[in-house]
């Protein structure tokens, strides 16, 4: 199965990436949410394109970064 740029698939993805990147062995509160400010600043400044696009991009983090904030909180 392919995941699109921009999907939440893709955001859970670059979420993952960026924590086995820094070596996060359980992702707390305050990484992802380290990690959801990073790609944000990232998609509202280095990423060019519509501003639709860009909306539904920042909307599909928002809802990835929020599947880790209750998948973590659960545990």
């Amino acid at each position: 199965m392919k995941v699109f740029f921009g999907s939440i698939e893709y955001f859970e993805k670059e979420i993952m990436s960026f924590a086995k990147r820094r070596s996060y062995i359980h992702l707390a509160r305050e990484e992802v949410m380290e990690i959801y400010s990073e790609l944000k600043d990232e998609l509202m400044n280095d990423f060019i394109c519509e501003d639709h696009i860009k909306k539904e991009c920042i909307n599909n983090l928002n809802l990835a970064s929020q599947r880790f904030l209750h998948k973590y909180q659960a545990v």
